[in-house]
């Protein structure tokens, strides 16, 4: 069908007059944002966080975390956004999302987490050793720590993968976090290490 075509057969009459309509559900008894926002909602809204600068969305967020009783300063607020900006849905969720920046304490977790694929407790625990040795001695800044690490891998005999693994559950509580290196330079050296000694010890 030629544009002229298309043209000609388009009519006002043809077109829905109904406005466009996100639906809610109903909130009685629902626990978690999929159980109280339609799909549609709940993606509209995360893409408009995505939208936003991250100096705005870090504003926006500051309250809520405020809210929960954590005390968080703006500055470092703005350095976590942009590492959880694709990670939330809706502002609330930062306190998921990031609560391991916020915990003075990690709650616990498995310690089985700990261990790489293909890899054992005996290689989660020589990797944690040797991370914290490295770590110690590396500015904690992106690109050293990605380089001080990769060479402590391969000094290891072990795939980077199976490095980072074990570090990010210990520094996080969890494999499901934003990326390594740029967590490490927000929760900085001291925090770092005293959370991959203690994972450390967890598989001793």
């Amino acid at each position: 069908m030629s544009l002229q075509e298309l043209i000609d057969a388009f009519t006002l009459e043809g077109i829905n007059r109904a406005n466009a309509v996100v639906n809610f559900k109903d909130t009685a008894a629902q626990s978690s944002p999929d159980d109280t926002f339609d799909p549609k909602a709940l993606w509209l809204n995360a893409e408009h966080i995505r939208g936003l600068a991250v100096e705005d969305l870090s504003q926006r967020l500051v309250p809520v975390v405020r809210e929960a009783g954590i005390n968080i300063a703006p500055e470092k607020m703005l350095q976590i956004t942009p590492l959880i900006r694709e990670r939330i849905r809706l502002l609330r969720e930062v306190l998921t999302a990031a609560d391991f920046f916020f915990a003075e304490q990690l709650p616990p977790y498995d310690p089985a987490e700990l261990i790489p694929q293909k890899g054992d407790a005996a290689m989660a625990k020589r990797v944690l050793e040797n991370a914290r040795e490295v770590l110690c001695g590396v500015e904690f800044k992106h690109d050293p720590l990605d380089q001080a690490l990769r060479a402590a891998a391969q000094e290891l005999g072990v795939k980077a993968g199976q490095m980072f693994q074990p570090i990010r559950v210990a520094v996080c509580g969890r494999k499901n976090a934003p990326p390594l290196f740029e967590t490490l330079e927000v929760l900085g050296k001291q925090i770092t290490l005293k959370r991959v000694e203690e994972a450390t010890q967890k598989l001793a």
